[in-house]
């Protein structure tokens, strides 16, 4: 049966998810978290997310949005999947085509995507004028067997944690302005409105305030961990770590990885997975202290319009 193309909607929200889950097995999606990331972009980043259908079935999907935490003026981020058993038929080409015609209208001048690390994807990548950049590595902790977590690090003289939920997104905005401008990237995200962030990272639906946890010193919150929760497939998404540039190299992020970790199994979660920069070395070295070991590799790529 032939292909057809149309803008997604609401009611993709699940058949969407299901292909992200099938072809990045290695990520955390929800129904829930697709409808959440359709409805709360603001509209300045002029997103337009596509589908592909045969035969009543979602087999491929894109979407695309001007990059708005940032400073610097026409960038873009670009996000592309097509079923495994529907490749190789011109469905990722087509999407790919109609979302860079949308972003070139809308004064795009620089776009970023991502692909497998797999020849195939990257020869696909190579012959649309993408440049490979960073790489990003996946990791998987197994938390089936959770009497072989490393101890928690003892606390600082002055330090505590507590939940992310009880110290409140006001007093932990902060941490994630720098930890999100630090980040590794081709784009600097330097200006993250507040209200954004709250609709798109602290009022998510698979952001779960309880596991994430926060580290204060001398009650005043320097470092956390986001953990979004998937309670159906007992799977959580390590969403991201950060801590105040004074407040560095006491070992602060990996008590707070640590802690969120174990109140994760108290919660009847078996599997965390998360993503680091192939440059961010003391992540990744956090992560393998805790037992993450890798499960994939993508890579970001780049095209100028």
């Amino acid at each position: 049966m032939a292909v057809t193309y149309r803008e997604a909607q609401l009611d993709d929200a699940a058949q969407y998810g299901a292909l992200q889950a099938t072809v990045h097995p290695y990520q955390v999606v929800t129904t829930a978290s697709v409808s959440h990331w359709w409805t709360s972009e603001p509209p300045r980043a002029r997103r337009l997310s596509l589908v592909a259908e045969r035969d009543g079935a979602i087999v491929g999907t894109g979407s695309a949005s001007l990059d708005t935490w940032t400073s610097e003026v026409g960038t873009a981020y670009l996000t592309l999947r097509v079923h495994p058993e529907h490749r190789r038929a011109g469905i990722g080409t087509r999407l790919f085509d109609d979302l860079v015609a949308h972003l070139t209208a809308n004064n795009v001048r620089m776009v970023r995507t991502s692909s497998n690390d797999d020849p195939d994807s990257l020869a696909w990548c190579r012959n649309r004028g993408l440049e490979r950049s960073h790489e990003v590595r996946y990791s998987r902790l197994d938390l089936h067997d959770p009497d072989r977590l490393p101890p928690v690090p003892a606390l600082p003289a002055g330090a505590r944690t507590t939940s992310a939920r009880e110290v409140g997104p006001e007093r932990v905005f902060p941490i994630e302005q720098v930890a999100i401008a630090d980040e590794p990237s081709e784009v600097v995200a330097d200006q993250v409105p507040y209200e954004e962030w709250l609709a798109d990272v602290w009022q998510a639906p698979n952001t779960d305030l309880d596991l994430s946890t926060v580290v204060l010193v001398d009650d005043a919150p320097v470092a956390w961990t986001l953990v979004e929760a998937d309670p159906v497939t007992h799977r959580i998404w390590a969403g991201g770590t950060g801590t105040l540039r004074e407040h560095r190299g006491r070992g602060l992020a990996k008590i707070a990885k640590s802690i969120a970790i174990r109140r994760a199994v108290e919660a009847g979660i078996i599997d965390a997975f998360t993503s680091n920069d192939g440059t961010n070395a003391a992540m990744l070295a956090v992560n393998g202290w805790l037992g993450y070991r890798p499960c994939a590799t993508q890579w970001t790529h780049i095209k100028t319009l």
